[in-house]
C-alpha cells in the first residue's frame, strides 16, 4: 500500500533564502498543477502565516490545497546548505529539507491531516535525515529512501502509534 502521494525530487536545490526556496517548489508544482507558480507561492505563504510548517531541526513540511484537477502530491527539496525559515510567530530556524505537499481539495482532509502527523513522526528521526542529506546528490537513492518513509508511515499506521483511524493514500478512491 502506498500511503505518501506522488513524490517528485529537487535536489540538490540551491537556495539562499525561503523565498527563493518557494520560487522553485512553485515553478515545479505550477508545471504539475497546470497553475501559475505566483499561485502556488502565494498558497504556500497563506499556509506558512497560520504557522511555521518547520518541525523538526531542518525540516520542514510546506503545504497547501490547490484548486486542481492533479491528485495530491509532493515535492521532496534537499538544500545544499540550510537557509533561514522564519515566520513571524517563531525564532530564527534553518532549514535544509523541505518536503512540500501539495493537496488536492477532492481528497481527504481527515486522511490528510492524518498524513502530515505521520510525516513529522518518521521524519523526527536523524538517521534518516541523515540518509536524506547524505543522497541528496543521488536521485535513485532518495526514491529508495522515499520508499522507506512510505513503509515506515504504513508501519505506524499499523501499530496504531499515529492515529486509532486508517491513514489512507491521499491518491485512493474512498
Amino acid at each position: 500500500m502506498l500511503v505518501l502521494p506522488d513524490t517528485h525530487i529537487l535536489s540538490p536545490l540551491f537556495c539562499f533564502s525561503k523565498k527563493r526556496l518557494f520560487e522553485e517548489i512553485a515553478d515545479c508544482a505550477g508545471y504539475i498543477l497546470k497553475k501559475d507558480p505566483k499561485d502556488v507561492i502565494i498558497a504556500l505563504n497563506e499556509r506558512e502565516k497560520l504557522g511555521t510548517t518547520v518541525f523538526y531541526p531542518g525540516v520542514a513540511i510546506p503545504h497547501a490545497v490547490i484548486d486542481s484537477q492533479s491528485d495530491t502530491f509532493a515535492i521532496l527539496s534537499i538544500l545544499n546548505k540550510p537557509i533561514t525559515f522564519n515566520s513571524i510567530d517563531a525564532d530564527e530556524q534553518l532549514v535544509d529539507i523541505a518536503l512540500s505537499l501539495f493537496i488536492s481539495p477532492k481528497d481527504d482532509l481527515d486522511n490528510i491531516e492524518h498524513l502530515l502527523k505521520s510525516l513529522t513522526i518518521v521524519l523526527s528521526n536523524n538517521d534518516l535525515l541523515n540518509s536524506l542529506r547524505l543522497a541528496k546528490n543521488e536521485n535513485k537513492k532518495l526514491e529508495t529512501i522515499i520508499n522507506q518513509i512510505d513503509e515506515l508511515i504504513e508501519n505506524k499506521r499499523l501499530e496504531g502509534l499515529v492515529d486509532s483511524q486508517e491513514i489512507e493514500s491521499p491518491h485512493s478512491e474512498n
